[in-house]
């Protein structure tokens, strides 16, 4: 996968974990106390994947609520070094609406260097009062994707309903139906994270 990822989570490990625990969960899964992840470069799957799941066991920290907290620590990083993705975006739904330029962005300049596996494509469009949001990424990260879209509902102190129409979150193509504010507190949508919770509990 392009590097982004992994160098968010190895970017969070460091600020919430200390680097004595992220040197521990590199040095688990055979890596380098020393290794760093880059923005430019690209990584096996596999491998994210790995760490990602050490982490977690370190932390103490089920795999959805590791993702919740990567989700939160991304937008932050979006902010500091992309601020001006937030101007004029006084509400959780025009911010998703530019979501396919920002995550878009990172795939194509990926691509245009030669990083195998940089194929990413975010789509978001409407559908009545909700959002039809589609994720088709080599990477198979949906699921980072979706707790990042309840990252930005949390910044704007908005409800958020997220539920998957087509895919799954280990899949490389998953569809989301997104309802944000009042369309959020509809009486026949679960509670913010409670679908994608039982995907996570079906999940590979």
């Amino acid at each position: 996968m392009i590097g982004l990822i992994p160098f968010l989570i190895d970017d969070f490990m460091i600020s919430q974990c200390g680097r004595s625990a992220r040197n521990e969960v590199l040095i688990a899964e055979s890596l380098p106390a020393d290794f760093s992840f880059s923005i430019a470069q690209h990584y096996e799957d596999d491998l994210c994947r790995l760490v990602i799941t050490a982490m977690a066991i370190r932390i103490a920290l089920p795999l959805p609520d590791l993702y919740d907290r990567l989700g939160t620590h991304f937008l932050a990083w979006i902010h500091d070094h992309l601020g001006g993705m937030f101007t004029g975006a006084t509400d959780t739904t025009r911010f998703l609406h530019r979501l396919p330029a920002i995550y878009n962005s990172f795939g194509g300049s990926a691509a245009g260097a030669g990083l195998p596996g940089a194929v990413d494509l975010v789509t978001i469009r409407p559908a009545g009062s909700h959002l039809r949001v589609t994720y088709q990424s080599q990477q198979r990260f949906a699921a980072f994707f979706a707790s990042f879209m309840k990252a930005v509902a949390r910044h704007f102190n908005e409800p958020i309903a997220i539920e998957i129409v087509a895919g799954d979150l280990d899949a490389a193509f998953c569809v989301f139906d997104v309802a944000v504010g009042e369309a959020a507190r509809s009486p026949h949508h679960e509670p913010e994270g409670a679908a994608l919770e039982n995907a996570f509990d079906h999940a590979g």
